[in-house]
C-alpha cells in the first residue's frame, strides 16, 4: 500500500498513525496536492490527501473511510469500541475532531 499526502496534513497524519498502530506496511509517498497538482490530479481526480492506493490499484480517499477499510486488514484488532453505545460515543468525538481539523486545515 502507497500513503499518498504531506504527513503535515492532520489527515494524512491519521491514516499513517492509524497503519502504524494496525501494523499495516506502507510506502509513504510525499506529494503536495499544492506543488503537484497535475501529477496528484492524475493520480485521483478528487485531488484530496490522504490518498492510500491499494495493492491492486484501487485507490481510496477521505481519512474516516481509508481507517474503516484498513480494519478489514487486520482481524481482531480495532481502532474504535465493539459495545454499540462505546462505538457511538467515541464516533461522535471523531466527528468533532474531524470538524475542528477541517476548520484549521
Amino acid at each position: 500500500m502507497q500513503l499518498v499526502g504531506y504527513l503535515d496534513s492532520p489527515f494524512v497524519r491519521r491514516v499513517a498513525v492509524s497503519m502504524r498502530f494496525l501494523g499495516i506496511a506502507y510506502q509513504h509517498r510525499e506529494l503536495s496536492i499544492f506543488r503537484n497538482y497535475d501529477e496528484f490530479r492524475a493520480l485521483h481526480p478528487s485531488v484530496k490527501v490522504p490518498t492510500l492506493i491499494l495493492d491492486d490499484g484501487s485507490k481510496l480517499i477521505d481519512s474516516s473511510l481509508i481507517i474503516v477499510h484498513l480494519e478489514q486488514y487486520v482481524a481482531g484488532r480495532s481502532l474504535m469500541p465493539v459495545d454499540a453505545a462505546d462505538h457511538a460515543r467515541a464516533t461522535e468525538r471523531i466527528g468533532v475532531a474531524t470538524a475542528a481539523m477541517e476548520k484549521v486545515a
